[in-house]
């Protein structure tokens, strides 16, 4: 079995943003269904929130699962593989890195960009224009 990955950003009651994935089974849920486990493991945390939406939460890639992810399915329905947390202030020297995070967790147009080729500069400038 493959599964599917959302790639999903959620500004968090502290203004920072949680940045994680969603697995699920490849072509066997809808993104209603996707979107409502995210808000299940968003419960887990004690985030209490709004439903999170397809404007936080898109498909990304499949690929081929571990033996936790498939466990996880099994006992639940899905997997979440957490990636990192997202300040909600840039620090003073952000690598480029966390330039693109700073960027995808504070604009919902540029949440999901291909930023390959981007300059520094030019990520610079779009942070200078979500401020």
């Amino acid at each position: 079995m493959k599964v599917s990955v959302f790639d999903t950003y959620v500004i968090m009651s502290n203004g920072d943003t949680a940045h994680f994935d969603i697995l699920v089974p490849e072509g066997k849920n809808s993104l209603e269904e996707v979107l409502t486990f995210g808000k299940t493991y968003l419960e887990s945390l004690d985030e209490g929130r709004q439903p999170i939406s397809a404007a936080e939460c898109q498909f990304c890639h499949i690929e081929e699962p571990t033996q936790e992810v498939l466990d996880s399915i099994e006992q639940q329905g899905f997997h979440i593989i957490v990636m990192e947390d997202i300040p909600a202030k840039l620090s003073d020297e952000p690598t480029r890195r966390q330039l693109i995070e700073h960027l995808r967790a504070k604009s919902e147009a540029l949440r999901f960009a291909n930023f390959k080729g981007k300059t520094e500069g030019d990520l610079w400038a779009l942070v200078s224009e979500i401020k």
